[in-house]
This record gives structure tokens, sequence and C-alpha cells, in this order.
């Protein structure tokens, strides 16, 4: 994680009032230090010590954005449910501030922070050999697998999601966040049109629901150096019930193979799984074939890959209009400008591809 550029004005006086509450709600006493992390470019992330303990604090980012996105205190009920039901690799709500609140700080919510390291998009020191990297890949995909046998019931009954017609319902939300931004004079994006068409006239077909995380990749996830295990995985925000191989799509479209597919969005994805010892993509769906017991080859997955990368694009697009506001301090979003519309060109290809 690296440390966020100077903060705006608006996110400086939040982080005043963050101050005054967080010495009232975290366990212990003593001063309370507050540390701005770049743990992803969409919420603000926020790493918290007081005394030998260490927490993470996530609110949604400064500045207008689409009325269901950065739901950070849905994702702090679901962390909860996820505890509950036994999960181990997700850290524990400790304090959650509402929307609204007397302090001024909601909505935002500070969970514990977990043993491990996050793989960006250079490889750490420690990473180098074949077989830390294989057994780094296999994991990933354990860590997906292991969260999609998890029973849904606990997740349907904290209306965390709902069976069924999830696929349908990633598109209507998706193009009603695109049309939003549209709407209030976000920028024309090329191919974007061609690619929602073709993502509604070749829907895939849904299999049964299970939880899914809906922000798989492995900048997501910590890693433990001495073992090379999955200690933790983060940004639940997006997580609901819905097909799984939305999820493995993802981490997919995420995960590049050759300099071509690093090449599509090189700012986000760097060269690191290219690293000898990384399983390709065809492998990683193997391993989950292997795993989760569902018939699944990387052809298969080719709507859940171009779905994804147009999440993505629409989503950091989003941040892109916040960053041309002013109203953003990741120094990451001026990449935007041309790296959305390369995603949105490759996700065209990979549709009309045979």
């Amino acid at each position: 994680m690296h440390p966020m550029s100077a903060p705006t004005a608006q996110t400086a006086a939040w982080t005043e009032k963050v101050l005054a509450w967080l010495p009232g709600v975290l366990p212990g006493d003593g001063a309370v230090e507050l540390e701005p992390l770049v743990a992803g470019h969409s919420n603000l992330v926020f790493a918290l010590r007081r005394g030998e303990q260490r927490y993470i604090l996530r609110r949604p980012p400064m500045g207008e954005y689409a009325a269901s996105a950065h739901d950070v205190l849905r994702e702090a009920r679901l962390l909860t449910v996820l505890a509950e039901a036994g999960s181990t690799r997700t850290p524990r709500v400790v304090a959650i501030a509402e929307a609204g609140d007397a302090a001024g700080v909601g909505p935002a919510y500070v969970m514990t922070r977990l043993p491990g390291v996050a793989i960006r998009n250079e490889a750490p020191a420690w990473l180098d050999s074949a077989a830390q990297r294989a057994t780094i890949s296999r994991e990933l995909v354990g860590a997906l697998a292991e969260l999609h046998a998890l029973p849904i019931a606990p997740f349907e009954a904290a209306k965390l999601g709902r069976p069924g017609g999830y696929l349908a319902r990633q598109l209507t939300r998706w193009s009603g966040q695109r049309d939003e931004f549209v709407a209030r004079g976000g920028r024309a994006l090329d191919d974007e049109p061609a690619v929602r068409a073709w993502l509604q006239a070749n829907v895939a077909d849904e299999g049964p629901s299970t939880l899914v995380h809906g922000d798989f990749k492995l900048d997501n996830v910590l890693v433990d150096p001495d073992t090379c295990g999955v200690t933790c995985v983060l940004d639940w925000e997006m997580a609901t019930l819905g097909d799984p191989l939305a999820d493995l799509g993802f981490l997919l479209a995420f995960w590049p193979d050759s300099p071509a597919a690093a090449a599509v969005f090189e700012e986000l994805l760097g060269e690191v799984t290219l690293a000898d010892g990384f399983l390709d993509r065809a492998a990683m769906v193997g391993v989950y074939a292997e795993l989760s017991g569902r018939k699944v080859t990387l052809e298969d997955l080719r709507w859940y890959h171009v779905l994804a990368l147009w999440k993505m694009a629409l989503l950091l697009e989003a941040s892109y209009t916040r960053h041309l506001a002013g109203t953003t301090d990741d120094p990451f979003f001026a990449c935007l400008d041309t790296a959305n519309p390369r995603l949105l060109a490759a996700a065209l290809e990979l549709a009309r591809s045979v």
C-alpha cells in the first residue's frame, strides 16, 4: 500500500472529525494514529493504530457518486454475517459510523487488520521463486472456491442478496449507473454502447446462486510471505448472491497471462502474473473446476470476462469524473483518460472474437 497524495480540503476536514471520533469507539486507550492508504482506487482507506492494535477504516470517496455505489455500511453488515458463518479469511467489524451521524464521520466503518501482504502491480522482493508463484495462484483460486461453497441462507436472511436473476440485475444496475453519469455530463465512451448491447444480447445461462464477491482479484487479498497462503479477502462492497462464474470471469480479466493481456490496462494490472510459475488463465480455470466440482472451461467464461471489463471501465469512469471535478486526491485517476477507453476496446474485441 502506498501513501496518498496531499488530501483535498474536504478530505482534511473529514479526517479531523474522524480523529475526534475514533478514541471513543476503538478498544483500549491512548492516542490513535491514522494513515491514509491507497488500498484500492475507489473507497477511501485508512490504516489505524492504537497501542499494539491495528485496524482499517473505509468510507466512500469524497464528492458525488451513484446512490447504489460505495455502500460501505452494507459491506460492514456482510462482514458481520461472514464472521457469524465462521469465515476465517475476513476481517471483523469493530465500529460503524452511520450516514448523517452527529460526529459527521459516516458512512464509514472500522475493521480489524489481518496479517499479510497485498500484491499489486509490482512483485514484493520475497516473491522470488516459481514454486511460490504457483502456490499463490492455487491459493487464490482456492479462496474463491471456498467462498462459493458457503451456505447462502444467512446472507439471504440478512437481505444481502437474493438467488437467481443476478446477471440481468448486473446489466440493469451498471447500465443505469452509466446512464446516470452521462445524463449529468459525463464524457462519451465510443465502445461502451456496443459492449453493452453484446452483453444484453448474449446473456450467459446463469447457474445456481452462491455468495459472490464481485471484485475478486489478486490485489484484493492478503498473502502470507512465509506460506504464500491467502490470509484475508478484502473489498466486499459489491458482494451479493449470484452466479459464481462472474467472480471467476472477473479474476481472469485482471489476471494477465501474456504481455498483450497486461497491456489492456497496464497502469492497474502491471506484469506481476507474467512471471514464471504463475498459472495461466486456462490453468486457473482448471484448478477452479477441480476444487469447486463445476464443469467450466476458459471459453465458457468469455461472456463473464467481457462483463468484468465493462464493469471495471464504468466504475473507473465514475472515478475519472470525480478526478476532473477535483473531489479525489488519488493521482492514479489521471491515467483513466486513456485507460478506460482501452478497457472497453479490449472488451469489444473479446466479445467479437470467435
